[in-house]
């Protein structure tokens, strides 16, 4: 899938993360960022460093998930995981009360893309949801006082 927009362009604290990187992993996240950046072009990236990952935040929603390569393939991480329907029985990390990833392995094909972003609508969805809700709250709250 050919990056365009904002998946074009990697930053230099991107190039920074995956130079410590094996080749091939730092492709498989330059990738994922494409189809992640692709998918919902309003996210936005901020690079971490000493996460050795990269965040993506939805405008309305806040931080929803993030890419870390680790041990020869990236682990997509979900912010609010634990609250995600399983459609394709891939999100590992039950023993976490919050977050759970999907794990993409160097040579993955395109099938693999497509459960990223199954996982990511989801996701995004949940997000926007859960800060609508927020919102709605302290509107109702406000209110009250």
């Amino acid at each position: 899938m050919p990056a365009s927009g904002p998946a074009a362009a990697p930053s230099p604290p991107l190039d920074q993360m995956l130079a410590t990187e094996p080749p091939a992993v730092a492709d498989l996240v330059r990738r994922l960022r494409a189809v992640l950046l692709d998918a919902h072009p309003d996210l936005r990236e901020r690079v971490n460093l000493g996460w050795h990952g990269i965040g993506f935040h939805h405008p309305r929603g806040g931080y929803v998930v993030g890419l870390f390569p680790r041990h020869g393939g990236v682990n997509v991480g979900f912010e609010y995981g634990a609250d995600l329907p399983d459609p394709h029985g891939r999100l590992l990390g039950e023993h976490r009360r919050r977050t759970r990833d999907v794990r993409v392995e160097v040579g993955a094909g395109p099938d693999e893309e497509d459960v990223v972003v199954d996982y990511l609508d989801l996701a995004v969805d949940l997000a926007v949801d859960r800060a609508a809700g927020k919102a709605a709250s302290q509107r109702a709250a406000s209110r009250d006082i």
